[in-house]
């Protein structure tokens, strides 16, 4: 397939998938696996920045008083989240083999997810205690560095289930997600031999970036009227279809 073709249809797949809630690395992963693009950390990681692009610029007004206001409650939350997140993404990363030949059971454990604020309507994990809330929802966002299992659903129903109000559940959400992608990508730089850079990914980049807008907005309109289970039934259905694709 043609390089800049190839490039041009993994970021809108990454755009796309990155922010809806059914994995956008396991997409990425499936379509390698079909032959559509290669394991190329560099340009994979660009294409990552630019969704990372887009929750900065759709959150910069919360970012920007985040900032100005250092100790306040949600800054420790988001604090104390990242730690068990970091911790799952180092032991997964350094002492797990290759897991993408799972990538259908991943999909199935994502639907699972999606599912759980429908069947545990109302729940309160942990009550009023914040930080057992935050080690619970930065852990079930560890899980999500498995390929397959969906960051963003994975995260938004870790928060449901631990009563955090659905208004504030997609910032929350987003929020989170910066520092481990960050960190991530460069852990991911600093291991990577590869030293070239294709300019087929600019276009890439570019498609990744204006999708990945129109994902997130869709995703916290999905969020705001309560349908996050719906995407359930889509990532039973890739679960089922790269399971024949795959073995």
């Amino acid at each position: 397939m043609n390089e800049y073709l190839s490039m041009i249809i993994l970021g809108l797949v990454q755009g796309v998938t990155e922010f809806l809630p059914v994995s956008s690395s396991g997409h990425l992963v499936l379509l390698e696996k079909l032959g559509v693009g290669k394991p190329d950390v560099i340009n994979n990681l660009l294409l990552h920045c630019a969704t990372l692009l887009v929750v900065l610029w759709v959150f910069r007004k919360k970012i920007v008083s985040l900032l100005s206001h250092p100790f306040c409650p949600q800054n420790k939350f988001l604090l104390v989240a990242t730690v068990p997140t970091a911790l799952a993404a180092g032991l997964i990363r350094f002492f797990l083999p290759d897991l993408s030949d799972y990538l259908p059971f991943f999909f199935l454990l994502t639907s699972f997810f999606l599912l759980l604020p429908k069947l545990l309507p109302g729940s309160n994990f942990f009550g009023k205690r914040a930080t057992a809330k935050a080690l619970f929802v930065g852990t079930m966002q560890g899980v999500a560095c498995f390929a397959g299992v969906s960051r963003s659903g994975t995260t938004a129903a870790a928060l449901l289930l631990s009563g955090c109000p659905g208004d504030d559940v997609p910032e929350y959400s987003f929020l989170l997600s910066i520092p481990i992608i960050i960190g991530s990508s460069a852990v991911e730089l600093f291991q990577s031999s590869q030293s070239t850079l294709s300019l087929a990914v600019l276009p890439g980049f570019a498609v990744a970036f204006f999708s990945g807008f129109f994902s997130l907005k869709l995703f916290l309109r999905v969020l705001k009227n309560d349908r996050l289970f719906l995407f359930s039934a889509y990532t039973f259905a890739l679960s089922v279809l790269s399971f024949f694709l795959l073995f």
